[in-house]
């Protein structure tokens, strides 16, 4: 009786704090958005739209990356506002001669509902008073982003998260960008076998990076992650395995909030830390591509 009392007692405290929307509790337990469900759809848009190509680069250029910048419907009306770090971010960038393009690592919302991700795209559109050129910014979906059946809103909005960019220099070089989806804390079997897939050609391109929200690697930092969020061990381990086997460069992640790196089987695993309000000095990643790959962490400026 106890026992069935304290499951009541849970029960009841998940429904009561879910009903606010700022808080994911009951959307991690209750996810009705599949991985290979939503990743059929991405490919399926992939393949009638086609995949990014960027040509005429220059051989030494960079490309910025951010994460979890967690818009809530309160904190903007107008996000093109002074105040607003992702269009800071997405400005920096436009206004740098050697960028060509912008990452977000995932993690647009913290609620449920469209304002999220329409403010995210409103943030990211050009403008053109303040930035020089109109240059992209490719994003992936993270584990805010698929809950309270908010992935319908990100594919409204962006269309795919499973996806590949290749970057063509001057130089007559190749780099490849592989953008994936783990925002139920997999990346599935069908993306798996797309992500395999695109490595099988990894010898064609001069770097190989790989772009997904859910950092691997788990310290002191981050052990209150909710497992909703986390890559089985089984999937983490293949996972690295096919990273390393393929010489991938570089993964790209986000999540939890804070800046790290780790070198494992010859590859380097970076995270950002986030953009949002509750970081005093957020931060977003340079990542310069060039005779080698080297990166640093910039602080972003703001009012």
């Amino acid at each position: 009786m106890k026992k069935l009392t304290y499951i009541i007692l849970i029960v009841a405290s998940l429904l009561l704090v879910s009903s606010c929307n700022r808080l994911d509790v009951l959307g991690m337990v209750v996810n009705r958005s599949d991985t290979e469900e939503r990743v059929a759809d991405w490919l399926d848009w992939n393949a009638q739209n086609g995949m990014p190509v960027i040509e005429d680069v220059p051989d030494e250029y960079c490309f910025y990356s951010c994460s979890d910048s967690h818009y809530l419907e309160r904190d903007s009306i107008l996000p093109q506002g002074g105040n607003d770090r992702l269009y800071q971010y997405i400005t920096v960038m436009r206004n740098d001669p050697n960028a060509i393009f912008a990452i977000h690592a995932g993690d647009m919302v913290n609620e449920s509902g469209e304002a999220g991700f329409r403010m995210t795209n409103e943030a990211l559109r050009y403008n053109e008073t303040t930035q020089v050129t109109n240059k992209p910014c490719f994003l992936v979906i993270g584990n805010h982003d698929v809950y309270f059946d908010c992935a319908q809103y990100f594919k409204q909005y962006f269309h795919t998260s499973t996806y590949a960019v290749t970057v063509k220099t001057r130089g007559g070089d190749q780099d490849l960008f592989l953008f994936l989806d783990s925002g139920n804390g997999t990346h599935g079997r069908r993306q798996l076998d797309w992500l395999e897939e695109q490595l099988s050609h990894r010898t064609s391109y001069r770097y190989c990076f790989v772009i997904s929200h859910n950092w691997l690697f788990r310290t002191t930092y981050n052990y209150t992650t909710t497992p909703a969020a986390n890559l089985p061990e089984d999937e983490q381990y293949a996972f690295m395995d096919l990273m390393s086997n393929n010489a991938v460069d570089m993964v790209i992640m986000g999540h939890f909030h804070y800046r790290d790196s780790k070198t494992f089987g010859g590859v380097k695993y970076v995270m950002t830390d986030n953009l949002n309000e509750s970081k005093e000095t957020a931060s977003y990643l340079v990542v310069r591509c060039a005779d080698k790959i080297t990166y640093e962490y910039r602080e972003l400026n703001y009012e």
